[in-house]
């Protein structure tokens, strides 16, 4: 029980013969690996080609664009794109509900399946 309560340095060895150290063997979940960093990088210029290869009005290219941060841009709430646009909170998500209902239908035919688990 006294060993499990004493705290252990990351820079210590791992073993006494070896310069392995704890650092090294754990992973740190909050830094996103490289090979996951590119294949995001790679999904945002398919999205963004995407845009402008769908029949999205250019208003459903804007609200999703807003909603999402796409550009740039922060991600604004149904409210703020509402009235933005003048419009109602529900009417704001019936237009990005069709929207994403094109985007999705399109998925296979333009190569973004293969990105699949990069989307939450």
């Amino acid at each position: 029980m006294y060993n499990t309560r004493t705290p252990l340095s990351m820079q210590q060895p791992i073993w006494s013969d070896q310069d392995t150290a704890f650092q090294e063997v754990t992973p740190d979940s909050g830094i996103e690996t490289p090979a996951m960093s590119v294949g995001k990088q790679i999904m945002r210029n398919h999205v963004r080609n995407l845009f402008n290869v769908l029949s999205l009005s250019p208003k459903e290219r804007r609200i999703i664009k807003l909603r999402f941060g796409i550009g740039g841009g922060k991600q604004r709430s149904l409210s703020e794109i509402g009235e933005i646009y003048g419009l109602s909170k529900e009417r704001v998500r019936q237009l990005e509900s069709r929207a994403l209902y094109k985007l999705k239908q399109n998925m296979n035919s333009h190569g973004l399946s293969a990105y699949a688990d990069f989307l939450v």
